[in-house]
């Protein structure tokens, strides 16, 4: 059976608009299942007219996820949730959606799955509760479609993202630029549009099934040198100062009580621990992928954080 339509659960967001960014360019028919296609419009204009459409889907009903895969061929987890809010706990969107994800894609007879998770992702190993739910949810995934094919990003860069957005907005308006602890957890930022062309890839070839990918960029930054190389992009010069994760426990916990928490507990928990790709685990390289420098694309959205915007004559070049 030959790919025509892929079903995106969690399309409009982040990671999920690069995924169907990339399917688009490669012609699939796209179906977006998200719980409010009325916030999602722009994503449609990702493709063609009539070549990407919106489904109102809620996981958490498995007929409502059924309803979204009927028709399809193949199906991306794309969905996931940094704070939990209500109804939207992890337990329920990265272990129960996945769940009930695998299992709708079983019966309806899905040639492909892919599953987005995060490198780290451990069910057991993890103290963070958010790391714990992206490993259970990926023993959900394959103990209901065991032919998956599991993609682990690291630390999503791009237009929009949580951690250099954050970092740059710090820089511009503190005295200093905060890192949690020493500040010496390895991160390997990888672009957002890698993980969509991996998306891409990944069907492309059956080969990908039952594998694991791990997905980093070309190089490896501690959390200080990421604060120093923006620092560095938005021409600022400030102190890199180190805070103790409990004390940064602590501000999270009241940030926590926020709509929109900058930063929470679980969030801190991943800044301490390395999220870098393990020697020989297959990655975008084995995809044929050459990852995204940092350094080429940040400039292209963190010039807002600048002293005069883009216009500043004494920018980094």
């Amino acid at each position: 059976m030959s790919i025509k339509q892929v079903t995106v659960f969690g399309g409009s967001g982040f990671v999920g608009r690069a995924i169907v960014q990339a399917l688009a360019l490669e012609g699939y028919q796209i179906r977006i299942a998200v719980r409010r296609p009325e916030l999602a419009d722009s994503v449609t204009t990702a493709g063609d007219v009539g070549q990407i459409m919106l489904m109102r889907t809620n996981i958490r009903m498995p007929q409502s996820v059924a309803a979204a895969i009927a028709g399809s061929q193949a199906v991306v987890n794309a969905t996931g949730v940094f704070f939990q809010r209500g109804r939207q706990r992890f337990q329920s969107v990265h272990v129960e959606g996945a769940k009930a994800i695998g299992a709708a894609a079983i019966a309806a007879g899905i040639e492909r799955l892919i599953h987005i998770s995060g490198i780290g992702a451990d069910s057991q190993a993890s103290r963070s509760p958010f790391i714990r739910s992206k490993g259970e949810g990926e023993r959900a995934i394959i103990a209901g479609y065991e032919t998956a094919t599991i993609l682990r990003p690291s630390v999503v860069f791009g237009p929009n993202d949580q951690v250099f957005n954050r970092l740059a907005g710090l820089a511009a308006k503190a005295p200093f630029v905060p890192v949690i602890g020493s500040g010496k957890a390895r991160v390997q930022p990888v672009f957002v549009s890698d993980v969509g062309a991996a998306v891409a890839a990944v069907l492309r070839r059956p080969d990908t099934v039952k594998t694991v990918f791990e997905l980093g960029g070309p190089r490896i930054y501690t959390y200080r040198e990421l604060a120093a190389l923006v620092l560095h992009e938005i021409d600022r010069d400030k102190a890199i100062v180190g805070i103790p994760a409990g004390l940064m426990k602590l501000a999270a916990f009241f940030a926590e009580f926020l709509p929109v928490p900058p930063l929470t507990r679980d969030q801190i928990d991943l800044m301490l621990v390395d999220t870098i790709v393990r020697p020989g685990a297959p990655s975008l390289q084995t995809l044929g992928i050459q990852p995204t420098a940092a350094e080429s694309i940040l400039p292209m959205y963190l010039d807002r954080y600048r002293i005069g915007g883009r216009y500043n004559q004494h920018a980094p070049a």
